[in-house]
């Protein structure tokens, strides 16, 4: 360590050469996403700018340790400078404690409180893009049978719990795919990579566990329609275009279940 007077203080400097690493690699991290800490880097411009400005400050700050330790003149403001940059970097922490609380409310407002899925706001929202889509993907739209006769008969609340027990079925649809409820009784998925293989199985795959789940012997039993549309099929397709060709076809479906139930 190495003293040096301020008026009538006196104070030491320790050798910091080994924070100084860290914090240099904590800052690029922050800013870049490198280094050793598997930082993330926020999109947010007010946090993003405060950041900037840390950044150049701390290279102020660094080049006066350095001529300190060199004993050269600059030690009279090394500790205004310190102050000064501490008070920056709480700065931009409240800047990021802004940014996680804003990007919180945004989530929330995306989120179906019942369910947990992505809500009709979230779903809207990828159909606003209207780029025709490049890459093989298919929309399967599933409306659950029979809902207002259980509201009607049984209650809302059961009604509400069959909801539930259906959405808890996302998880026989793998997880790189999108599920969201778009309506009190219906979801719908956006399968990417898709093959009319991969959608028979992911079909497949949900029917066995609505098998399963009404097996239990529970009165409240799963029913659901489906219908789907993939983008191979058609020639310069949104996924707007998608959707509406799915749910034209899960009412066919619904429509079929329906005539067998009275046959």
């Amino acid at each position: 360590k190495r003293s040096f007077r301020k008026g009538k203080k006196s104070i030491e400097v320790w050798d910091l050469s080994g924070f100084e690493i860290d914090l240099d690699d904590i800052l690029s991290g922050l800013k870049y996403e490198d280094g050793h800490y598997d930082l993330v880097s926020l999109s947010d411009k007010d946090y993003q700018k405060k950041l900037d400005v840390q950044i150049a400050y701390w290279d102020k700050l660094k080049n006066e340790i350095q001529k300190v330790r060199s004993g050269e003149n600059g030690t009279a403001d090394l500790v205004d400078m310190s102050e000064t940059y501490f008070q920056m970097a709480d700065e931009t922490v409240a800047a990021v404690k802004v940014s996680r609380a804003n990007r919180q409310l945004e989530q929330k407002a995306y989120i179906d409180l019942h369910t947990g899925l992505p809500n009709k706001s979230k779903c809207e929202e990828l159909f606003h893009n209207v780029e025709f889509i490049k890459t093989p993907t298919a929309c399967i739209v599933f409306d659950m049978n029979n809902l207002k006769r259980v509201n009607d008969s049984l209650g809302h609340s059961i009604g509400d719990q069959l909801i539930l027990n259906f959405a808890r079925l996302r998880n026989s649809i793998p997880a790189k795919h999108f599920v969201g409820r778009y309506s009190g009784d219906e979801f719908m998925a956006v399968i990417y990579d898709a093959t009319r293989e991969s959608i028979t199985e992911i079909l497949t795959e949900l029917q066995n566990e609505v098998e399963q789940f009404n097996g239990y012997g529970t009165q409240f039993r799963i029913s659901y329609s489906h219908g789907w549309a993939l983008s191979t099929d058609y020639n310069e397709c949104t996924l707007r275009t998608l959707f509406d060709k799915e749910d034209k076809y899960m009412y066919e479906n619904k429509q079929q279940s329906k005539q067998g139930r009275q046959d």
